[in-house]
């Protein structure tokens, strides 16, 4: 019987090698439109229902990572998940100890009032990719509190992602394995977790309070689980790439993220058409042209930075330039964000991905760096004074 191996292979390992399938560039077109909406629902600029760019960006990376394991697994019998996980850290965490520590250096420099408190905890959380349960129990709920106090907030979605790499792993080479033979058809069995997934956020809904719902791993992976599904059976969903793209137009402009019509069908319905989308590009023509040109494709390949970036940008301009319009706002909030994703695309993301960096040398160096931001967050902090209650200001669970 096929093993798997947990160890950490010590030679060099790239992200574009033998084992790798081929990039799909339009793929990296869908990033730049899904990073796009959600751009536009964070800057207020019209698009109620660009959250759901989210979306696009689970079934992406189901798909994308599920492929990637199943060539590995046909490749080789005795499959490295360890060398799959390094290669995903090498790949993710740079990035984020770089807007975090931005960051951090921020708060130092200004120690803006109210939101020291609020971003060390979030960095902790961000640091160990917690941070959508953080805020589900409550510690900073994802909705209720006010924009200038969650920097960090975003990184949520970060966490589904690397919760569902840890464990996707482990569940697809049992599939393989053991599974051979007696599961012929294993994308039926993804879609029906699917479905759990999606019941299960429905189920969990509470009106008013949809952060268990909306930021659960497990009422989440229901997308990454649909695009797992595409990549087990090219071609499941592509017939209906036409009404998908009918589908998710009108749901990124109409969806409300605190209706119980969201998580009863709209939530589902998402990231079904977005399967169907992904499946059509990847394993046809459709949109290949348009999706694979030089802009889609050069924001595409850093939407992960552009992701980071957005949000504390606009927090940033948001605190030091309240008197600003919306649209001034958004105008320098893109500017700034494409230009520092494209800096740290340039001097951190591409130069450690592509390095010859063993584990063994490259492991070490980032823990140093997440201990080291770790140890900012425990340094006294004065709590600013609210001179209407002459108390301190407070955020987080006992925020009034």
């Amino acid at each position: 019987m096929p093993e798997v191996s947990l160890a950490l292979e010590q030679r060099p390992v790239t992200v574009q090698g033998e084992s790798a399938p081929k990039r799909i560039d339009s793929i990296d077109g869908l990033r730049a439109v899904a990073v796009a909406a959600v751009m536009a629902f964070h800057y207020g600029t019209g698009l109620g229902g660009g959250f759901l760019g989210v979306d696009l960006f689970f079934v992406i990376s189901g798909f994308v990572i599920t492929r990637l394991l199943l060539t590995e697994r046909a490749r080789t019998p005795r499959p490295s998940l360890g060398s799959f996980w390094f290669r995903r850290v090498r790949r993710l965490l740079p990035a984020v100890l770089l807007v975090v520590g931005a960051v951090q250096v921020w708060m130092l420099l200004q120690r803006p009032v109210g939101l020291r408190h609020t971003v060390n905890a979030q960095t902790l959380a961000a640091l160990t990719y917690t941070s959508n349960w953080y805020a589900v129990l409550g510690h900073v709920g994802y909705w209720d509190v006010t924009q200038e106090q969650a920097p960090l907030n975003h990184l949520w979605s970060l966490a589904v992602e690397e919760q569902f790499y840890l464990v996707w792993p482990l569940l697809l080479f049992a599939l393989t394995t053991w599974g051979t033979g007696r599961i012929r058809r294993p994308q039926l069995l993804l879609l029906a977790a699917a479905a759990v997934c999606y019941l299960l956020a429905y189920l969990l809904y509470l009106p008013g309070d949809p952060d268990r719902a909306y930021l659960g791993t497990d009422t989440r992976a229901g997308a990454l689980l649909l695009g797992a599904a595409i990549a087990f059976r090219p071609g499941l969903f592509s017939r209906f790439c036409w009404p998908a793209v009918a589908v998710l137009g009108w749901l990124w402009c109409t969806a409300d993220i605190g209706s119980a019509a969201f998580y009863a069908w709209q939530l589902p319905l998402a990231g079904l058409a977005a399967a169907a989308l992904i499946d059509a590009v990847a394993h046809g023509e459709r949109f290949r042209r348009t999706l694979s040109s030089r802009p889609l494709l050069w924001l595409g390949h850093r939407s992960y930075g552009l992701y980071l970036w957005h949000w504390p940008v606009w927090i940033y301009l948001a605190v030091n330039h309240p008197e600003w319009s919306q649209g001034a706002k958004a105008s320098m909030a893109l500017c700034m964000s494409v230009l520092l994703s494209a800096a740290g695309y340039r001097l951190v993301e591409r130069p450690v991905r592509t390095s010859p960096w063993r584990p063994r040398v490259l492991l070490p160096v980032l823990a140093v760096c997440c201990a080291t931001l770790a140890l900012v967050t425990t340094a006294p902090v004065a709590a600013p004074v609210d001179a209407r209650r002459n108390g301190p200001i407070v955020t987080g669970p006992n925020a009034p």
